[in-house]
This record gives structure tokens, C-alpha cells and sequence, in this order.
């Protein structure tokens, strides 16, 4: 091989492994970037209803985790049978004979069935607050109506 032979050959493996080099780690720094957008798999986005109390003092703010804990099991359960139910009732589409109305019926029912739900949980959470000052009252308030700014998720119900 001759010596330009030999330079050429070079060269071309520089440009490649530097654009390989550069590919790598392009990748890696956007795949960083989705992976702080996104939560990880298996987990769900942080809660704003579980993170409303965090700023209230802190045996108050234990006091609405435990408020919210207690109802959990139970909610949880109804949102459960709702997902579920919903499944059903889309499958029927695929099915003979179709009953729109009747599968309609069922969405409204499934729907008033989740609504049902968090009603439970507004309505806890409306007694909670009875029981706040005013000054913890507003506290939680913000809590509730401010978005999430993201962080680490705090210990939530199970």
C-alpha cells in the first residue's frame, strides 16, 4: 500500500470514528434528556393530590397522607372495576349481535362510577380542611391548585 493509499484510509477511519463518536454520545445526551421528561417505567407520575399537604406543618401534612391512605384500598379498588368494566364494554363492540345503546348505557354507568370515586376523596378531603386553620386552610388550598413542578415522587399510598 502506498503512503497516500495509506493516509486516505486513515483519514476515512478518523471522519468515521468521530462521527460514530459524536452519534454515541448525541444519543446519550438526548436519551437523558427523554428519560427526565418521562417517569420511569412502572411508575406513575407524581400525585398533585398526595403532594397537596406537603407544605403544611408536618404532623398536618402526615395527618392528610394518613386522611388520603385510609380511602386508598378502597378507591383504588373502585377505579379497578371501572378500567375493567370499560374494557368489557369496548369489547363488545367486537361482538354479535352490538348493542350501541346498551354499550353507551354501560360507558355512562362506568363513568359515573369513577365520578363516584373521586367525589369520595373530595368529599375527605373537604372534611380534612374543616378541621385546618384558616392560615393551613390556604396552605392546602395553594397545594391543590398549583401544578406539580416535578421531583422526586414523595412516599404515596399503596
Amino acid at each position: 500500500m502506498s503512503r497516500k493509499s495509506l493516509l486516505i484510509v486513515l483519514f476515512i477511519s478518523l471522519a468515521l470514528n468521530l462521527f460514530l463518536a459524536g452519534a454515541v454520545a448525541g444519543g446519550l445526551v438526548v436519551g437523558q434528556k427523554v428519560r427526565g421528561e418521562r417517569p420511569p417505567m412502572g411508575q406513575r407520575p407524581v400525585q398533585p393530590l398526595w403532594r397537596a399537604g406537603d407544605s403544611l406543618p408536618p404532623d398536618r401534612a402526615e395527618a392528610y397522607r394518613n386522611a388520603l391512605r385510609q380511602q386508598s384500598p378502597d378507591v383504588r379498588e373502585a377505579m379497578r372495576s371501572a378500567r375493567s368494566a370499560r374494557m368489557e364494554a369496548w369489547r363488545s363492540i367486537g361482538q354479535e349481535p352490538f348493542d350501541p345503546a346498551a354499550t353507551k348505557r354501560r360507558l355512562a354507568d362506568i363513568r359515573a362510577q369513577e365520578a363516584n370515586a373521586r367525589g369520595r376523596i373530595e368529599d375527605n378531603m373537604i372534611d380534612f380542611a374543616a378541621g385546618l386553620s384558616p392560615a393551613d386552610r390556604a396552605v392546602l388550598a395553594r397545594g391543590l391548585t398549583e401544578r406539580p413542578r416535578g421531583g422526586p415522587p414523595q412516599d404515596r399510598p399503596r
